[in-house]
């Protein structure tokens, strides 16, 4: 009798959807568990759905490149809208044009564009007169995250796997060969490795196996207008100085702003999901991000994000496996840009041994206090957009 691996994902985001597939797809039986019913509240619900490939660190280059193709080969949710990255100043122009000539170099469309000849969606939404470099990154993507994970989702379930909702998990032990899985419902489940993919609830998760993964959930504020005809989508829009960004969904436009101190989210404050309750300071931070719009484009925001996902002391997921406790992987602090990408990587290195970066092991900041692990983390907070996570 031919016996059958037997892989636990918990989390269905887009990273746990994305392991699901790649491992059904490689033979192994594969059982989702997910925490809630109904819609997802995690942090993929409330992405705003920028794909920007470049990234400082190489691993994130290639593991967005992956991603791409993967999205791209999805049948919803993803389109190659290309980004914009704004200068201000004299020393941002310097800035977007080394990471145009830093993107070049990896074989990356991007060149510099003259005012004259930002696309004629973005010239409608934005004060040009302020601009005084723009970069464009032609490969870039813009993601409806919870269209695309469907889709993905309704891959992997084709693929084999299957999904379980309301099983929040509350203990995992190895027990001889095996893992083993409890529940909150009471029920049991045993395989043979599990996959932690639980985003903003990774801490809690990865605790159960005796791992202090040192990860740390951020509030984060983005809006949405009401509708509006005159807004067509185009490319994402970043203004690295700023630490701003926005994007056209559909016919609305969203903003988001890194712009403000971090706001550390405990994990008893999770317990209604990623999306927050909005919080009164982050009314000022989107007013100001809206200057950098023309005065046509400025909107009161119909629809209000506080959304969370999880921070790093590098600003680099965990991928790979837990070295004290066999047949657990993590997979944390991934962004939609990464997902797909990471996933393909980690399901080979479970089922055909191959080889994981380097700078994503879980336990390459083993010796380093919580405490300054944190501030390190949350000190990098308004850098994301600056140097391209995405």
């Amino acid at each position: 009798m031919v016996v059958t691996r037997h892989v636990i994902v918990v989390g269905a985001g887009i990273v746990g959807v994305s392991a699901a597939g790649a491992l059904a797809r490689a033979g192994v039986r594969v059982t989702v568990l997910e925490r809630d019913h109904g819609e997802p509240r995690g942090s993929t619900a409330f992405a705003p759905g920028f794909l920007g490939l470049y990234n400082e660190s190489s691993i994130l280059t290639d593991l967005a490149r992956a991603s791409s193709a993967i999205y791209a080969a999805a049948k919803a949710g993803y389109t190659r809208t290309g980004g914009l990255e704004l200068a201000l100043s004299a020393a941002g122009a310097v800035e977007v044009e080394r990471r145009v000539d830093a993107a070049s170099a990896t074989g990356l469309a991007s060149g510099l564009l003259r005012t004259a000849e930002l696309p004629e969606p973005v010239a409608t939404l934005i004060r040009t007169g302020d601009i005084v470099a723009a970069g464009y990154f032609a490969d870039d993507g813009s993601v409806d995250a919870q269209i695309l994970t469907r889709s993905l989702r309704i891959d992997a379930v084709g693929a084999g796997a299957t999904f379980l909702a309301g099983q929040q998990v509350m203990h995992v032990e190895r027990r001889a060969s095996q893992i083993v899985v409890g529940v909150a419902s009471g029920a049991v489940f045993e395989a043979d490795d599990i996959v932690l993919a639980g985003g903003v609830w990774g801490p809690s998760l990865s605790h159960l196996t005796g791992l202090e993964l040192p990860l740390f959930p951020v509030a984060h504020p983005y809006v949405y207008s009401p509708r509006r005809p005159q807004f067509r989508a185009g490319p994402f829009l970043r203004w690295p100085e700023r630490h701003v960004y926005a994007r056209v969904h559909h016919d609305r436009l969203g903003i988001g702003s890194y712009d403000h101190p971090p706001v550390a989210v405990g994990q008893a404050d999770l317990s209604g999901g990623a999306g927050l309750q909005w919080a009164g300071g982050f009314t000022e931070v989107i007013d100001s991000a809206q200057q950098l719009l023309s005065e046509r484009a400025r909107f009161v925001p119909e629809r209000r994000i506080n959304g969370v996902f999880a921070m790093t002391p590098d600003n680099l997921p965990f991928l790979g496996p837990h070295l004290a406790m066999d047949g657990v992987w993590i997979a944390q602090a991934l962004w939609a840009t990464h997902a797909a990408g990471a996933a393909t990587v980690l399901v080979a290195a479970m089922t055909e041994d191959a080889e994981l970066p380097a700078e994503l092991t879980v336990d390459r900041f083993d010796g380093d206090g919580a405490g300054e692990l944190s501030t390190r983390a949350l000190r990098l907070y308004r850098d994301i957009y600056a140097s391209g996570t995405g």
